[in-house]
């Protein structure tokens, strides 16, 4: 009768299982999924009666928007902007995805600037919030979309 080594079958390296690795990755996904997905969602009536306050002046949101920037920026005076369009209505999840949106105003904006060898790098989009005179910045995670 042949004879198996169990721990020999049943272990990598790593030490651990196959199969445990397996559901290990498979409840890590779960996770994932888990957690990108609660997001609470806006009906027809908030978005209907939602208060996106004041609408943002064009000099105003702009000064604003290049002040935020400078610090982050090279070569700030040199930074090209493109701002694209007018400010939307919409929502942003500004204080995590299980609470409700805020809405208020969305602004995209291309922006161009130099780097340390003194060379445009290319245009990166960027997107903000506003909500009466109040900028907030947006990540590219930020769940954030216009109304129509």
């Amino acid at each position: 009768m042949p004879t198996h080594d169990i721990r020999a079958a049943c272990s990598t390296r790593e030490g651990l299982p196959d199969v445990t690795k397996a559901y290990l990755r498979s409840l890590l996904a779960l996770l994932l999924l888990l957690t990108l997905g609660c997001v609470t969602p806006v009906t027809p009536e908030q978005i209907a009666s939602a208060d996106y306050g004041t609408v943002p002046v064009s000099s105003t949101y702009q000064h604003a928007i290049k002040h935020f920037m400078q610090p982050m920026l090279f070569e700030p005076f040199t930074a090209r902007f493109r701002f694209v369009g007018e400010p939307q209505k919409g929502y942003a999840y500004l204080s995590g995805r299980r609470n409700p949106p805020v809405f208020g105003y969305l602004v995209h904006v291309g922006i161009n600037a130099k780097n340390l060898m003194g060379n445009y790098v290319g245009e990166e989009p960027y997107r903000f919030f506003i909500k009466n005179d109040t900028l907030y910045p947006l990540s590219k995670s930020d769940k954030a979309e216009v109304v129509q």
